[in-house]
């Protein structure tokens, strides 16, 4: 079984070295004061006052699923919610480190804020990228890709696998909108679950152990697809802000649709680098709309419907 010590674990840190060995030799590291105090409160400000008015307007997320104390709140398609979280997509040091596990090219596939508020139960572990299908040997029937779901998966054990593994395909970074520690529900993570190549019991209380990600305020939380983790149980007095950005390969279809989503005073002044991350560009071919050589494929391109000589 995989075993670690306090000793060893990561630590927040902004050594770019350290937080590239930390995601290698873990699944997941944390980079320390990201946002300035002046920057976290902004942050925290404009997402408590989102998640206050869709409460009020209905439109908050109620899922006895994902939320079974129903206290809890997702607030989704932050991109059309203020310049404020759009900010956090180009920061140097997350980029760099989602780029060592993704480089060279990736798109956003969410931007949300996950507020766990008191009573926020202990969730079920889980890996990111749930829904690739495990390696099997060339002759035996495997998981067809149609068939995975989120509720049937098939766990193993904690073990580093003797066998080759799928690559890490996402990236998750959590934002710090506020102090994380393990009272206030603080993501548990078991450090080095990325090796094994599988995925853990969805069971509660879990059958493994694990660690608390803790950080300050402005701090950010990074993880692998393949790192086991869950939403920790809230046992204090406050709520708990996390800000998650989710990367992924190109390749990979986006958990958010931003040609249909995005406003279009946030379409209209998107630049390149935004478009690129939002998948506009075409990627080897993905993604275009009609003319083969176009670099981006927007919604506002020409299309070409029947034609006749």
């Amino acid at each position: 079984m995989i075993t670690w010590t306090a000793e060893e674990l990561p630590r927040p840190t902004q050594d770019l070295d350290r937080l590239e060995s930390d995601m290698d030799a873990f699944g997941y590291c944390l980079i320390a004061d990201a946002l300035t105090t002046e920057e976290t409160a902004a942050l925290r400000a404009r997402i408590t006052e989102q998640a206050a008015g869709e409460r009020a307007h209905g439109h908050h997320r109620r899922s006895q699923v994902q939320d079974p104390g129903m206290v809890n709140q997702w607030v989704h398609m932050l991109l059309n919610k203020g310049r404020v979280f759009r900010d956090l997509l180009f920061h140097p040091l997350m980029t760099a480190v989602v780029r060592h596990v993704l480089a060279p090219d990736y798109v956003l596939s969410a931007l949300d804020a996950h507020i766990t508020r008191p009573g926020n139960a202990l969730l079920p572990l889980h890996i990111d990228q749930w829904w690739m299908p495990p390696p099997s040997q060339p002759g035996t029937p495997g998981r067809r890709a149609g068939t995975m779901k989120r509720t049937q998966v098939c766990p193993g054990p904690l073990e580093v696998s003797s066998t080759p593994i799928n690559p890490p395909l996402v990236v998750n970074a959590m934002w710090m909108a506020n102090d994380f520690t393990a009272e206030n529900g603080a993501t548990r993570i078991v450090p080095r679950s990325h090796l094994t190549g599988a995925q853990p019991n969805a069971v509660v209380p879990h059958e493994v152990p694990t660690i608390a990600a803790e950080g300050s305020a402005g701090s950010i939380v990074v993880w692998e697809g393949r790192t086991w983790h869950a939403a920790g149980a809230n046992v204090s007095q406050e709520a708990r802000y996390g800000i998650v950005t989710y990367f992924a390969g190109p390749q990979i279809r986006p958990l958010q649709n931003y040609t249909m989503g995005l406003r279009p005073e946030v379409m209209a002044e998107a630049g390149p680098a935004l478009l690129d991350l939002l998948g506009f560009k075409v990627w080897q071919g993905n993604g275009k709309i009609g003319e083969s050589d176009a670099e981006y494929a927007l919604p506002d391109d020409e299309l070409i419907g029947e034609l006749r000589p």
